[in-house]
């Protein structure tokens, strides 16, 4: 029963995470990870091919949602318009192989061509008769044109001549700016739109030298390796349970070939039944484990791929091209990181075993043993990278005015980050949320049926609040600029602090007035408990939570008790918090290195902790006065204040 492994054949050059073969004309999304256009071409198909849509797709290694570009009519312009990575095309062993790039303007007509020159000007492949017309025009006769061999033939002149970094979200414009208040890249049309109020745009070929020295490109390739290194031993442990179900299932059918001598005609059925249960088990087993394999292989390929790209350009690129590429894979070491957590993060060891019935009686009823199959789960923690420097405060990127239309004086409890750089705002006094833009300008608000607390996200576009004086969690969908109801569950207790799983459950935390005790507990979507536990001895209403990437962490912050609690999910406390310099614990957030950071309303500082509880930083610069609420903007690295009550004010602090 030789089973094949997927891992053997792997090549330690870049490879496409759909095939996991070598790159054939490697074709990039906006969320900057490369597939072969084949794959792509058939991935999209397999989506819309029951819908009969094509307007968006997701990024099979993120899930990033990639809308259609509105002049695409089918599967075929779509992939042919997404950009080629020089880089990965030079480097790939297919590309030194057999170099071969279609024509693009013969393409742009469904003619398929082989390109054999490359116009540096035009930044466009074309085939031999696209060549001459080329040479001929009197608008591009003086262009430079340049082998496509000559192209790919190393990283360097792949580099040398390789397309701009396009807009995400506007596909015909080129990044050729620098938002420092937001930390983003941006086009022109960028500028004009989403950052023309901000202070701080900088020209990208004047400052990308200045710009880079704030990087540090060894830092992520080397979270990137160490990712690399975690599945490579996730696989090696899922191919030892492959091996063991083999040679366990050859050691049971031995056991009941000796049985088989003993029993005769009884052991004869037995055996013929046991081994299609046994069969049965072993291929389950082997197959997902399999598809375990091919997932995680599937992901290690992108992690790979990104750091070789971001290697390679390190050392060959200019400064704009290292800046860039170091930034784009810099935001996907959270996607990389939480996916390993989610999916790579317990294994299973499988064991097969043959028990076998001491019961004489069944024999005559023909049951003589079972087969059954052991999964002991166990945790397999990644060995996290940690930066040469500690986090501190750099600069205040800003205080912007928080425009509400509400009569009473806002009192904003917490606020969540959401993706495309928007603000989702909670205002105790007034029963509302807000969504905010990048500018921190309301956008949207909705009103609420009770009093909110805390505000998460909870699975992609849903967040979640919690209304505490109605023993309540309110489900909202903020979509298209827009926020509108989806459910409501009720919990057993007042919830104040909530902090979200990211399995379908909830961790809650408030008062039990009934026991005069403070209490965090696990909740499902739908509001059952599954754990409870309690920490202190009164019943306090003001309490923050938070986990940490892994879920395997529990801080829980409370003005009453003046101190920072931390649990491990089982319920067992790991260490409690509480300095004398750090007063009116409030709101409580973690950076992308699980560092902590809580606030002192009264103390007017923010701690920064160590995930184990060690002081790393006393914050004061940059603070309103009586901070409450903070959140940590994974996109730009950036801590985002409120203060405590009538403040319409939102603070930004910047970190290194």
């Amino acid at each position: 029963m030789a089973t094949s492994d997927p891992i053997a054949s792997a090549d330690e050059n870049p490879g496409c995470p759909i095939c996991l073969g070598p790159f054939h004309i490697p074709r990039q999304l906006t969320c900057m990870h490369c597939f072969c256009e084949n794959c792509l071409k058939s991935y999209i198909k397999s989506k819309t091919a029951k819908v009969n849509d094509i307007d968006k797709i997701e990024c099979p290694v993120c899930q990033t949602v990639v809308r259609r570009p509105h002049r695409v009519t089918s599967v075929e312009s779509w992939t042919s318009l997404l950009p080629i990575n020089t880089v990965l095309l030079s480097i790939s062993s297919e590309s030194k192989v057999n170099a071969i790039r279609p024509c693009e303007a013969c393409q742009s007509r469904n003619v398929m061509k082989s390109a054999e020159s490359y116009c540096v000007v035009c930044k466009e492949a074309m085939c031999v008769e696209c060549k001459v017309v080329h040479q001929h025009l009197k608008a591009t006769k003086a262009h430079s044109i340049i082998s496509i061999e000559e192209l790919t033939n190393t990283p360097q002149n792949a580099l040398k001549y390789a397309t701009a970094f396009s807009c995400p979200d506007h596909e015909d414009e080129n990044i050729k700016f620098y938002c420092t208040n937001h930390n983003l890249a941006c086009c022109v049309v960028c500028c004009g739109t989403r950052h023309r109020n901000c202070d701080s745009v900088l020209d990208l070929k004047a400052e990308a030298s200045t710009l880079l020295k704030k990087e540090d490109p060894e830092f992520i390739i080397e979270s990137l390796k160490a990712f690399e290194n975690h599945l490579n031993k996730f696989t090696e442990i899922n191919n030892e349970n492959i091996n063991n179900l083999e040679c366990q299932m050859n050691v049971v059918t031995a056991m009941i070939q000796d049985l088989r001598k003993k029993l005769n005609d009884v052991l004869d059925k037995f055996e013929r039944k046991i081994k299609i249960d046994g069969n049965l088990i072993y291929k389950g087993d082997m197959i997902q484990k399999q598809e375990q394999n091919h997932a995680c292989l599937s992901l290690m390929n992108a992690i790979r791929n990104s750091r070789t790209e971001l290697e390679v350009v390190k050392q060959n690129g200019t400064d704009i091209q290292k800046f860039l590429v170091n930034g784009k894979t810099k935001s996907q070491l959270r996607s990389y990181n939480e996916q390993i957590h989610e999916k790579f993060e317990k294994i299973d060891k499988i064991t097969l075993q043959l028990e076998i019935d001491p019961l004489l009686q069944s024999v005559m009823e023909g049951k003589i043993a079972t087969l059954v199959t052991k999964s002991e789960s166990q945790d397999f923690p990644m060995t996290s990278v940690k930066k040469p420097t500690k986090y501190c405060p750099l600069e205040v990127a800003g205080v912007f005015q928080v425009q509400s239309q509400d009569e009473k004086n806002p009192d904003y409890t917490d606020l969540v980050c959401l993706p495309e750089d928007q603000v989702m705002l909670i205002d105790a006094r007034n029963n509302s949320c807000y969504l905010l833009d990048s500018l921190y300008r309301i956008i949207s608000s909705y009103s609420l049926p009770g009093k909110p607390w805390s505000i998460r996200t909870f699975d992609g576009q849903e967040v979640v609040v919690s209304l505490p004086d109605k023993n309540q969690i309110q489900f909202l969908l903020v979509k298209d600029n827009t926020i509108r109801p989806t459910r409501m569950i009720k919990t057993i207790l007042p919830c104040f602090g909530i902090a979200i799983t990211g399995k379908g459950c909830i961790v809650v935390s408030g008062p039990n007035t009934a026991r005069s005790k403070c209490y965090w507990s696990v909740i499902t979507d739908r509001g059952e408990e599954t754990s409870y536990h309690e920490y202190w001895d009164k019943a306090w209403n003001d309490s923050f939570l938070a986990l940490n990437a892994s879920k395997t962490r529990v801080y829980i912050s409370t003005w009453g008790t003046n101190s920072l609690f931390c649990f491990d999910r089982a319920g067992k406390r790991l260490f409690v918090y509480s300095p004398d310099n750090l007063k009116g614990f409030r709101g409580i957030t973690l950076d992308m290195d699980d560092n902590v950071y809580v606030v002192g309303c009264n103390s007017n500082n923010v701690h920064q902790l160590s995930p184990d509880g060690a002081v790393l930083k006393i914050i004061t610069d940059g603070l309103p006065q009586y901070p409450a609420a903070i959140t940590y903007n994974r996109i730009t690295n950036q801590l985002l204040l409120t203060n405590f009550s009538r403040n319409e004010k939102i603070h930004v602090i910047k970190l290194d």
